[in-house]
């Protein structure tokens, strides 16, 4: 079995300052993804698995329906593998009702004026993450005990906790541990890899322009997020 534990804004200083071994495995380094002009979200995971530039295509009207794109299974790598599971991948399997809480709940935070309603709305929106986080987790471990020829978990906590609490180096350290434990259940062959890293902008966080990518089985150098759906496909 080969899994793909698919971290979103996992930062490779970050892993490197808090030495997590899980989430280093044998070899990991940094992934180019300067192609993209614009490297989102639902940009970057819909490149992973078709190893194609799906730019043009998510963003076609600009990202008003960005989050309402899904890739028929024909057209991903994940179609090579007879009994595939993908947990809440963005562009395949993505809980979008998760998604727009957090945009909401982000959107409100911004604009609250007063210093107390924003403590109460960063509680709830970090609530939020780390509910939806327990659930993602608990169906990967389920489906890693299965009969599946191929895992994907997509674990979005470290992006949606860390746009507002980056700067909290205690909670990022907590969230990094919690991603390290996850990995340290996976059997077989294991990828590790995050759409882009994240920086600080202020208190806040905000993409890097670079992902983060980790192998027990080979070393990849530099590569491309493209690059990962032929290692996949070679796997099979």
């Amino acid at each position: 079995m080969i899994t793909v534990v698919a971290i979103d804004a996992l930062e490779y200083t970050l892993v490197e300052e808090f030495d997590l071994p899980n989430l280093k495995q044998s070899y990991y380094g940094k992934t180019d993804i300067t192609e993209f002009e614009q490297p989102r979200t639902m940009v970057l995971w819909s490149s992973f698995m078709t190893g194609e530039n799906k730019e043009k295509d998510v963003l076609v009207d600009g990202d008003k329906e960005m989050w309402d794109k899904k890739w028929p299974l024909e057209e991903t790598v994940f179609s090579h593998f007879k009994t595939p599971v993908v947990l809440d991948l963005p562009g395949f399997s993505y809980d979008k009702d998760a998604h727009d809480r957090s945009r909401e709940l982000l959107k409100a935070y911004f604009e609250a004026e007063d210093d107390g309603e924003k403590s109460r709305i960063r509680s709830e929106y970090n609530s939020d993450a780390f509910e939806h986080h327990k659930i993602v987790r608990n169906e990967f471990l389920k489906a890693l005990e299965g009969d599946h020829d191929f895992v994907l978990g997509y674990f979005s906590l470290a992006d949606v906790v860390g746009h507002l609490n980056f700067g909290n180096k205690t909670m990022m350290k907590m969230i990094y541990k919690e991603l390290d434990e996850i990995v340290s259940h996976v059997k077989g062959k294991v990828i590790v890899l995050s759409d882009h890293g994240m920086k600080a902008i202020g208190y806040f966080g905000d993409h890097s322009d670079y992902g983060f990518w980790s192998s027990n089985f080979r070393d990849f150098g530099t590569p491309k997020i493209t690059d990962f759906a032929q290692t996949l496909v070679s796997e099979t």
